[in-house]
């Protein structure tokens, strides 16, 4: 595949989030019937993407497989009624994205040559040091998420902004090193 086409493919793994963004930006939250609806198109819309990557043998981005996992695991809560999920999810509130982010994290960064970063490096040593850098703080985005609910700055938005700026700065320190190490 074309580079340029997996490019444009990977600004679809960020679709569900951002509809489940403006989403909820317009629409009361209160309401049960507003969250069944954004998780099932959230869920499908994830779903669809999950498929087209695994098809198309693509990386994913880990932080965004989690978010995506999280949609995916509501929607199917929502029409298989599994209301013990549901309320999960609510007390949670925006920690729960994280717990799937945690979750992510432990298995790729036990089964993956590219950890929980998501960096092909000769360097696994590396990449599974930073993965487990990156899992610390990802339960520390959760325990402050959880801890500050009600706050949507510390609580929904601090959190996840850290991680994606701390991932993206793993990812160029292991790339840099991989290009040190070819020179």
């Amino acid at each position: 595949m074309a580079i340029e086409a997996k490019k444009i493919l990977k600004t679809f793994e960020a679709i569900p989030l951002s509809i489940f963004l403006i989403y909820f930006r317009f629409v009361d939250a209160k309401n049960l019937q507003n969250w069944r609806s954004t998780f099932f198109i959230c869920g499908l819309v994830s779903f669809l993407i999950i498929i087209l990557f695994l098809y198309k043998k693509m990386l994913f981005n880990r932080l965004l497989l989690g978010t995506n996992i999280y949609f995916l695991c509501g929607g199917i809560a929502f029409i298989t009624h599994q209301w013990w999920l549901l309320e999960i999810y609510n007390k949670l509130q925006a920690s729960g994205v994280l717990v799937w982010i945690i979750i992510v994290g432990i298995v790729s960064t036990l089964l993956s040559p590219r950890g929980f970063i998501g960096v092909q490096s000769p360097d696994i040593k590396s990449v599974k040091k930073f993965s487990l850098y990156l899992l610390f703080l990802s339960l520390c985005a959760f325990i402050i998420s959880f801890g500050f609910q009600g706050s949507r700055i510390l609580s929904e938005i601090l959190p996840f902004i850290a991680l994606y700026v701390i991932l993206s700065f793993f990812k160029k320190r292991l790339t840099e090193k991989n290009q040190e190490s070819l020179t």
